[in-house]
């Protein structure tokens, strides 16, 4: 339990300090002052860097709280060196590859220029950095969706039952009804039910029971195979 934690932190480290490298790269200060751009634009960034760095400071101090300053800090160094070794490794081979590329298409008779004149570490550390930072978006994303989704599931499955349940206390409890017309009531209900999907309910039993019976069946087959090329 211990591990899976330690790992956890230091997954949500990497996060926080790749989510504040890249806040503090593209902070304030690093902003044009041409003015050129919308003032809008500006205010909504500079909001949702505000609101990046405090979540990651937050996370930060979770994390020193968890797992102590010394492995923060060693983590931190372990991360900051791989990615300066990936990031000018990556750098040199693009700039190989654009080099051979460029010289391929200008024999070719095409003359292409491209629109930086070579790949920089940094530049590839923080495409890098905002790749990770989508992916890691769009997996939380995912996940809170489907578990959204599992919960919204739930509860519809419990207002179904509740109302297929008070319907039931209704047509038991109608005294001036005759028998056949509550027979008819509830056999309606039972089929409004069985619509609804209330019935729908599987357990770990029922579906290793159909597992065995689809492995059985697999294997009944197999030995059809094997009876006929015995027979051939």
């Amino acid at each position: 339990m211990s591990s899976r934690l330690r790992l956890w932190a230091s997954v949500l480290l990497a996060l926080c300090a790749l989510v504040r490298q890249t806040a503090s790269d593209y902070g304030p200060g690093s902003s044009s002052s041409s003015g050129s751009g919308p003032v809008n634009s500006d205010g909504v960034l500079a909001e949702v860097r505000s609101a990046l760095t405090e979540l990651c400071e937050s996370a930060h101090r979770y994390v020193v709280s968890v797992v102590g300053k010394q492995t923060v800090e060693r983590t931190v160094e372990c991360i900051q060196v791989a990615i300066r070794f990936l990031s000018e490794g990556a750098a040199s081979g693009l700039n190989v590859i654009a080099v051979y590329v460029t010289e391929i298409l200008r024999a070719t008779g095409i003359n292409v220029q491209l629109p930086f004149p070579h790949f920089t570490p940094e530049g590839v550390a923080s495409v890098a950095q905002w790749a990770l930072l989508a992916l890691t978006g769009y997996w939380l994303l995912s996940l809170i969706l489907r578990l959204a989704f599992l919960l919204i599931r739930r509860v519809l499955w419990l207002l179904k039952l509740c109302v297929a349940l008070w319907l039931f206390v209704l047509i038991v409890s109608d005294t001036s009804a005759s028998t056949d017309i509550t027979a008819w009531r509830l056999a309606c209900l039972v089929v409004a039910c069985v619509l609804l999907g209330l019935g729908r309910v599987r357990t770990e039993g029922d579906r290793s029971s159909h597992l065995e019976g689809r492995l059985k069946s697999f294997e009944g087959r197999l030995r059809e195979v094997e009876r006929r090329r015995k027979r051939d």
